[in-house]
């Protein structure tokens, strides 16, 4: 590994050497009778700005792309009248005179649907950001997915998770029915980035780097970006792609939308509510754009939940463990998002963005446990320990006796653009915070011990238990209490970056840096209460929560303590509860992180010839990370603080290359290196342990980040009737790839005590992944449309430390095997729908790889169906239904083998209605 890392540092000195000469530059070397045209394109019918139009200048290689808010900015243009060309997917053609000084022109450019028809086709509102994603994806330096807002529209998705699953090569994991977590090209989340209006931002997961999708509704967004492919100019934590969330922009004239809905959830049965408003508008002669939007959503859901843990004493599997869970959810999500922007002249323009993400979620668990079951004798009788626990809240207005996970994130941005002697200088200062808070976390369990238990195995995915009929004077008081949870994750950023064009626009040299620099932080605290007064389930106000329609199968949970009774105890009465603060239970889980992360780059953009453009360059990172928690000492059950600290810097060359077969088709190839960092908690060399269920944590202060090369190969056709065609391959090296590794009935080498399960992160060798993609967009004759890819990734590991599997063909932990995204849509005058299906194949957990194969957990096999369309009811107004999840596809795990069940989640299926207004 130290061989294959020095000879990537010294091909990035080399290429960034070649680069770095050209930064000696200077801006009196640009041509000096040159200029440079700013302006805006929009669409005469609707006065809507234009992402992704191609401006250039006829006879010349200098051009640009429109961003957004229909901007562009083409530099190093020759003094003198010339002609603009304006190409845009599904439009045609568009040509615009204009005399070019050796200052900056600006220049307003309008193009109208009957001047762009193509072969009879109308170019409609719900293709016009399909054509703008498709544009900014053509003429793109590197590989990469775009998705409009408009695009992102006809999917009835709630969040930008959903929305993301439909791109090549994306998998998803669910949470409570929604998109949680991306993994983009067979690599698990940690391995991706995501950002916002390109700034990274953190996560609110108190343990993890990845951030939730699903705190950002799709609707909140002008367009998705998935770099595939990483420049210099990116930051290169990045193994598998770049997620780049891009809010709106300020449009050219006044725009007003409204979106009202509601819905249902057939597994709660309750209604939803859904809102979304947005006003934009420029002043001060065009210098000043405003743009707000807000976000509303309300969603009763819950789920029907059963889990197993499986074990083999040499006679065969049996469940030693199971688990009947019974969820009742609400989610809020609210966001709320600003941007301002001042054009201080045609040359400078300075930009404030800000996006608010609030989500709260009300949760009551309600779960019986079947537990310590012993293997069977042949009549299927054991004895179990069954736990009847209830999770909630305090009564009070805010948490009202539900378990309440309060999670936020905010982003607020400071940027500016400047182009002097045709040099463009670009700049942004971040600050974003990301928290999650769980008050007032309370819990009531009783415990029935030795209880016969007869066990029917012969469906590994449908086991059952059957139980003697419950007495509740029988469960006794195991556990009363209320944990309190805070996690902080704050970041700031600083970027500055340079870029001259040279050679009347064939060469373009770029450079920069940035400073990262983050803080994270959980404290948690816990306490248990003795209770005067309750000593069995006999004793507190209990409710029968079976559901006859359980649709996890035949399963009862039973009795439990309810809610409200949990949620009314008033735990600061002395004369009824005895405190005790658990130190055990949360010390160790807490912990505080910083990293400090400066990196430089330089980057060469060249054209070779009218066909080919080149980019080389390397990037340059300095990482130090310093983190302090706690191990608890078991032989005196004390706690001891530690501490630790990494600093590393590493060299990431790259190569792309894309060749222009035509204006409408490219071949891309890539060669890039990249890297992820550990999690922060992860190398907190923290001790937790559970006597209960002799269990024992650690942290693993020697973890290394995990770095890859990576190799890509494209071919994209794009179609003037606003389509495309793509194909792929893509071949990933990585190194100390990281998982959680268990072992069972292990001995800890501290306090020489042997224990059910040990856990800690490892790195794990190296591993290669090969896969290749390919995706279709097109019209089809009658208004029917298809929009489907398909991804493919064989993956394997080496070098695995695991005693026993050290040569075991192990596919790399988190890899889908296959992933399938197809939709069909029908268009006509006033009427659209689509049916579309998602598939993604099973993997591996990275969180759960056993000592041998049968201990492995494994994300199982999901198939989705939606529907969804929409009606034009007046040119404004538009009524609109969607339909989620009508396979009733459940979140499932496995462990092992597919038959043998660990986890089977059912959501049902929703249903939404509602109306948009355009009031502009």
């Amino acid at each position: 590994m130290a061989g294959k890392k020095s000879w990537r540092l010294a091909t990035g000195m080399l290429i960034a050497s070649v680069a770095g000469s050209l930064l000696l530059v200077t801006p009196g070397m640009v041509e000096a009778q040159s200029g440079t045209v700013v302006g805006t394109v929009l669409d005469t019918e609707t006065g809507l700005a234009l992402s992704g139009v191609t401006v250039r200048v006829e006879g010349t290689d200098v051009g640009a792309v429109s961003n957004p808010a229909g901007r562009f900015a083409v530099r190093g243009v020759p003094v003198g009248s010339q002609t603009l060309v304006i190409e845009y997917l599904g439009y045609g053609t568009v040509t615009e005179r204009v005399d070019v000084t050796s200052d900056v022109v600006s220049v307003r450019i309008e193009i109208t649907t009957e001047a762009i028809g193509v072969e009879g086709l109308t170019v409609v509102g719900q293709r016009r950001g399909q054509a703008a994603a498709l544009g900014q994806q053509l003429a793109a330096p590197t590989i990469t997915n775009v998705v409009a807002a408009d695009q992102i529209g006809r999917f009835p998705d709630a969040n930008i998770g959903d929305a993301i699953k439909r791109i090549p090569g994306i998998t998803v994991i669910q949470d409570q029915g929604e998109a949680r977590f991306g993994l983009i090209r067979g690599t698990e989340p940690r391995l991706n980035s995501v950002m916002i209006n390109g700034e990274r931002i953190p996560s609110a997961e108190a343990e993890v780097r990845e951030v939730q999708l699903d705190l950002v509704p799709s609707d909140m967004v002008a367009q998705v970006e998935v770099t595939k492919a990483l420049t210099p100019d990116m930051d290169a934590d990045a193994i598998g792609g770049s997620v780049n969330i891009v809010t709106r922009a300020a449009p050219a004239d006044q725009r007003i939308a409204v979106t009202l809905g509601s819905g249902y959830n057939f597994l709660a049965s309750e209604p939803m509510g859904i809102g979304n408003v947005v006003f934009g508008q420029r002043f001060a002669q065009d210098r000043l754009g405003l743009i707000l939007s807000g976000s509303y959503y309300d969603h009763q859901l819950g789920s029907d939940n059963i889990e197993a843990e499986w074990n083999d004493d040499g006679n065969g599997a049996f469940v030693e463990e199971f688990q009947i869970r019974e969820y009742q959810v609400q989610r809020i999500r609210r966001s709320v998002s600003a941007a301002l922007d001042f054009r201080l002249d045609d040359a400078n323009t300075v930009t404030w963005r800000s996006m608010y993400n609030h989500r709260d979620d009300w949760e009551n668990r309600f779960r019986l446990v079947i537990k310590k079951m012993d293997e069977p004798d042949g009549a299927g009788n054991t004895m179990a320990k069954v736990e009847r626990q209830s999770k909630g809240g305090i009564g009070t207005d805010r948490v009202d006796n539900r378990r309440l996970e309060d999670q936020r994130t905010q982003s607020h941005s400071l940027s500016g653009e400047h182009i002097f002697s045709g040099v463009l200088m670009e700049w942004s200062a971040q600050w974003a915070r990301a928290s999650e808070e769980r008050p007032n976390e309370r819990y009531i369990q009783f415990v029935q011990k030795d209880v016969p238990v007869v066990a029917n195995i012969s469906d590994p995915r449908r086991p059952t238990f059957t139980l003697p009929a419950t007495v509740p004077a029988d469960f006794e008081l195991d556990e009363l209490s209320e944990e309190f949870q805070n996690t902080q994750d704050t970041d700031r950023n600083a970027r500055l970056d340079f870029s001259i064009p040279l050679l009347a626009g064939r060469t373009e040299i770029r450079f920069g840096g940035r400073a990262r620099e983050k803080e994270k932080t959980r404290e948690n605290d816990f306490y248990e209460y003795d209770a005067n007064g309750i000593s069995s389930l006999a004793d507190v106000a209990t409710a029968d929560y079976s559901n006859p329609d359980y649709l996890a199968g035949d399963y009862s949970a039973g009795d439990f303590a309810t809610e409200e009774y949990l949620g009314g105890l008033d735990f600061q009465d002395g004369s009824a509860f005895e405190e005790e603060r658990k130190l055990d239970e949360f010390v160790a889980a807490n912990y505080a992180a910083e990293e400090q992360i400066l990196a430089g780059y330089a980057m060469l953009e060249q054209k070779l010839g009218d066909q080919l453009e080149v980019i080389a360059g390397a990037r340059v990172e300095r990482t130090s990370v310093d983190y302090a928690g706690f191990e608890f000492i078991d032989d005196d059950e004390s706690f001891s603080p530690t501490t630790g600290s990494q600093e590393y810097t590493d060299v990431f060359p790259s190569l792309i290359a894309t060749y222009r077969l035509t204006s409408m088709s490219n071949i891309r190839a890539a060669w890039t290196n990249t890297i992820s960092r550990p999690n922060y908690y992860d190398l907190v060399p923290y001790r937790i342990v559970s006597q209960e269920d002799s269990e024992l944590e650690v942290g693993n202060p020697d973890l290394q980040p995990t770095t890859s090369m990576n190799f890509d190969l494209m071919f994209e056709q794009f179609f003037s009737n606003v389509g495309l065609i793509s194909a792929g391959v893509f071949y990933k090296d990585i190194e100390d790839f990281i998982f959680g590794y268990t072992v069972d009935d292990a001995l800890d080498p501290v306090t020489n005590t042997t224990f059910d399960e040990i856990t800690r992160p490892e790195n794990g060798g190296s591993a290669s992944l090969f896969g290749f993609e390919v995706a279709v967009q097109r019209a089809l004759p009658a208004g029917f449309g298809i929009y489907a890819n398909y991804t493919f990734n064989e993956s394997s590991v080496e070098g695995l430390p695991i005693l026993g599997r050290e040569s075991e063909d192990l596919p790399l932990p988190g890899t889908s095997r296959h992933t399938m995204n197809g939709s069909l849509s029908f268009d006509a005058s006033n009427l659209t729908l689509r049916a579309s299906v998602n598939l993604q194949d099973a993997f591996i957990d990275p969180g759960e790889v056993g000592d041998s194969a049968f201990f492995d957990r494994y994300y199982d096999r999901a198939l989705t169906l939606d529907l969804n369309g929409e009606v034009v009811v007046t040119p404004t107004i538009r009524a609109f239904f969607e339909a989620n999840n009508l396979t009733n596809q459940p979140l499932r795990y496995y462990q092992g083998v597919s038959e043998r069940l660990m986890q089977e989640e059912f959501y049902s299926t929703r249903v939404q209605i509602g109306i948009k207004a355009d009031l502009r």
